[in-house]
């Protein structure tokens, strides 16, 4: 029975159906919503019902803030670091750490139950639009930037192939078979191994470069022009090349003051401003040692640290900010509180790149606590009421390995200079923001899903609108952030290798571990009454993003972003019409032969 029949019931007989409805047990995560209306709370009212989807909306702005704190505090400052460790430039580590981030909590929302019927080719191609149309609008509007051309095309053409491939496996004869899905995911893997390559490529000839110039400069007398030519070459180069952590001071300032807007629309809303030169590097092994000093007793301010560690609200911000400001400072206080006493804090930009002795001691004994009692319920799934009912028989051991590896950490090191290994933080504060975008998304995955429900929207509406918007969210905010930082390339560099990633290796995944999709018959439903609709306008998109990038040289401006705007907006267009039946969607009916 359909979880939407339910909606059709009497009001006295839907919890007894919400709680026996096999279909409505697969639209929970960590919170039974329907036992939670009408069985803990008992909604007897349509009114009563409309209230709480506009409370389930306030909860969805919380989840939203939520993604969005985990991904500018934690999230993106580790993925700099990785970045920086790992040599790579910003657009490779844009199509590979960043666009995993951002499309990992997709690959696990598909192998959840609340998708084993879902129509999950709509569902990702929608998320692929939402993720270049509205991330990609947002950052080519808020901050341009000169992109990286030949990469980008290159990637623009591997989407291209992997939609096309993803279709043809979905309409031809057949089912889909695990053969296909591990095509799909090899063609990822060409695709990260190329892009690899071509870094690699990248940085032999800057060193052929350096020894050309090193040459014509010995000569005497130097062919002034032909250096000066190789020197623009070499320049424009090193910056593909570069990617180190750039101060970010200027923009956190104009964020707590609350004039960032302002300030980047300044010049007008549609005049695109003059790109900024390259923010200056931040000196990370100063901000490491700026408050040491080894005649320091090594547990020097402990507890104050530990205090101001733990304070929710930022000082600077509530200097700098307004009352409102404030406002939103002291009603996020009791989240930021719980993050913090569990995720640490790696970053370095900040004082002695965030380290914090007694705390950090403490969340080596949370965070694993934490991050495996949350996987381990969501996994075991357990309900005794509206709300999972955590697990704690794996977590509880944690503390038997992580208590006399904080006590070492605690006697080795010192308050004043992070240890050596403090990089090694890194793994924690990964694992645990990923856990908490994954908690988030999911979250709002189910929340829209049961809103489409009670309003009796259909599935495939709700997949690419409310939900693809909702999904693209974290995306969006990651790559809004790492722009207005100064790493657009990175920013857009994500925006397509996400798209590419969650085609080839969500739906790869979702071919190999879900084996509903592969039984015959199944690319009906899995395609979805709106696939057709959203394949063609991301193909649309993408030859349009190729002609307007070759059109203005491969300088993201204004007026690409208000075009990719309003090519989001005429998709809905069409999605409304579908779902009033104003229109019909572009795919065909369904034929079905008699018994």
């Amino acid at each position: 029975m359909s979880c939407r029949a339910v909606m059709r019931l009497p009001y006295t007989y839907r919890c007894r159906m919400a709680t026996q409805a096999s279909d409505c047990k697969h639209i929970i995560n960590f919170f039974n919503y329907f036992r939670m209306m009408y069985c803990s709370i008992d909604i007897d009212d349509k009114a009563t019902e409309v209230l709480f989807m506009l409370l389930f909306s306030f909860i969805c702005v919380a989840f939203l803030w939520l993604m969005s704190f985990s991904i500018g505090t934690y999230y993106s400052p580790v993925l700099k670091i990785i970045s920086l460790k790992l040599h790579m430039n910003e657009y490779l580590a844009g199509v590979t750490f960043l666009a995993f981030g951002n499309c990992s909590p997709e690959i696990i929302a598909n192998l959840m139950p609340v998708r084993a019927d879902a129509p999950i080719f709509t569902i990702t191609v929608g998320n692929t639009l939402a993720i270049i149309l509205l991330s990609g609008g947002t950052v080519c509007f808020l901050r341009p930037f000169r992109m990286n051309g030949h990469s980008t095309l290159r990637d623009l053409l591997f989407l291209l192939l992997g939609v096309e491939v993803l279709r043809f496996v979905m309409i031809k004869e057949g089912a889909v078979t695990l053969g296909e899905g591990i095509v799909l995911f090899l063609i990822y893997v060409v695709y990260v191994a190329i892009n690899i390559a071509d870094l690699a490529l990248l940085r032999y000839y800057i060193r052929k470069l350096r020894r050309e110039l090193e040459y014509l400069e010995s000569l005497t007398p130097q062919p002034i022009k032909e250096i000066n030519a190789k020197l623009r070459k070499l320049i424009s180069w090193e910056e593909q090349d570069d990617i180190g952590i750039k101060d970010t001071t200027k923009y956190r300032r104009s964020r707590d003051t609350g004039n960032h807007f302002s300030n980047m629309t300044s010049s007008g809303y549609f005049v695109t401003p003059i790109p900024e030169r390259r923010s200056e590097h931040v000196d990370y092994e100063s901000n490491r040692t700026a408050l040491y000093d080894s005649e320091n007793p090594r547990n020097l301010q402990l507890f104050t640290e530990f205090l101001q560690s733990l304070n929710p609200v930022d000082p600077e911000a509530w200097q700098l900010g307004g009352w409102s400001n404030r406002i939103y400072l002291i009603a996020r206080c009791p989240l930021v509180f719980v993050l913090q006493l569990f995720i640490p804090v790696v970053d370095y930009e900040k004082v002695k790149h965030g380290w914090s002795k007694l705390l950090n001691c403490t969340q080596i004994v949370t965070n694993p606590f934490v991050v495996i009692t949350l996987v381990h319920s969501g996994v075991s799934s357990v309900y005794k009421s509206w709300h999972i009912t955590l697990d704690f028989s794996v977590s509880m051991w944690s503390p038997f390995l992580t208590v006399p590896l904080a006590i070492v950490i605690f006697l080795h090191s010192r308050t004043d200079v992070p240890p050596s290994y403090h990089h090694l933080f890194i793994i924690l504060t990964f694992f645990s923001s990923m856990v908490t975008l994954w908690l988030a998304v999911t979250e709002l995955e189910v929340l829209s899903e049961i809103v489409g429900i009670v309003f009796n929207l259909s599935e495939s509406f709700m997949a690419v609108t409310f939900e693809a918007v909702s999904n693209a969210t974290p995306d969006i905010i990651a790559n809004y952030q790492l722009a207005l930082q100064g790493y657009g390339r990175m920013a857009f560099a994500a925006i397509i290798g996400g798209p590419v990633f969650a085609i080839l290796v969500s739906m790869s995944l979702a071919f190999i571990f879900n084996h509903r999709v592969r039984e015959v018959g199944a690319n009906s439903w899995v395609y979805g009454d709106l696939g057709d609709n959203c394949y063609l306008f991301l193909v649309i998109t993408i030859v349009t993003t190729m002609w307007w990038s070759a059109t203005f040289n491969f300088h993201a401006r204004r007026s690409a972003g208000v075009f990719l705007w309003l090519v989001y907006l005429q998709f809905l267009l069409y999605a409304v019409c579908v779902e009033w039946d104003l229109v019909h969607e572009f795919s065909r009916d369904q034929h079905f032969k008699p018994i």
